[in-house]
Order: C-alpha cells, then structure tokens, then sequence
C-alpha cells in the first residue's frame, strides 16, 4: 500500500505559494458592494452613517482581496484601499488599508476562526491629534458571500477599548 504525499505538505514553498481553501473563501467576495460606514465619533452618541461603493477584486494570483471604496465623507471625496490576506504558513490574516482622509497605513494582523468565520485582527495607528499610538483591534465576520462585516476597536492608553467604526458590506 503506497502513500501519495501532496506537494504542498513536502515542500514548504509551494504551500506557502499556493492558494488554499480560504483564500477560494476571501475570492467569493470579489463584486461590487453597498457599504455603510458607522463611526462613533462622540462616546454615548448615535453613530455617523456614511454610505459609499465597494468594488472587490483578488490579485496577484487569488491570493489576496483588494477592496476599493470610493464616495463622499463629511462633504469630502473619499476613497480607500484595503487588501486582504492569509498566509498559508503561520494561518494569520492580515489587512492594510490606505486612504485619502490621512497619509497613515493601516496595518493589522492576526488569528482565523474557521468555525465562525472571523478574522481576528489587531495592531496600531498614530492618533493625528496627539501623535500618540491607538491599539486597534478589528474583526472581520464572513457571513455568507453577499455580506461581510467588519468591526474596529480602539483603545487609548489608560482607557477601556470602545467600538469605533463598522463597515456592512451587502453585494449590489
């Protein structure tokens, strides 16, 4: 009885460059979106709702998920950039997102729950107020491939973490 041994559990390279059963999940949300956008601005406030489009494409291989948002915030035109990924060696999720309100990246990184389907994020932003870094920690709730839902979380130094900003995306 002979054993066949895939080549992506022998040689690390091609595991690690090759799309897996996750990155085809992330691929489902590539389309055109409806996002609503809830920031709380004011603690114990209703949030602010701004509503953009959000236009998603895989890259490089369907190996990461480019989301691109374009509408109006405050009365200004806005736009951002966010890509989406998972490593294949260390089973990490990873976000970046780029946009025209700062000159600050994004970066966020962290765990994957394959029974609920959320990516756990965490990591840091400049406060442009104070200079002083804010702990971000974010989840991504893959819900089905017509609604994705992402929640940010700050905390301030010496302060309880609040919920900042969400963003619904519901497939046009």
């Amino acid at each position: 009885m002979s054993t066949t041994i895939n080549a992506q559990d022998k040689d690390p390279w091609t595991k690690y460059m090759t799309p897996n059963n996750i990155h085809k999940m992330i691929g489902e949300y590539a389309g055109e979106f409806n996002m609503e956008i809830s920031m709380w601005m004011t603690e114990g406030k209703a949030p602010e709702i701004i509503n953009v489009s959000s236009s998603h494409k895989m890259l490089l291989g369907n190996r990461f998920l480019e989301m691109s948002q374009t509408g109006n915030m405050m009365g200004m035109d806005y736009s951002s950039i966010s890509t989406v990924g998972y490593n294949t060696i260390n089973k990490s999720f990873s976000l970046t997102t780029l946009t025209n309100m700062g000159t600050g990246t994004l970066y966020l990184n962290g765990s994957w729950d394959e029974k609920k389907k959320i990516a756990n994020l965490k990591g840091t932003i400049i406060n442009p107020m104070d200079g002083k870094s804010i702990s971000v920690r974010q989840q991504i709730s893959f819900i089905d491939k017509d609604n994705l839902l992402i929640e940010n979380f700050d905390t301030y130094k010496g302060q309880k973490e609040k919920k900042s900003i969400q963003y619904k995306l519901v497939r046009k």
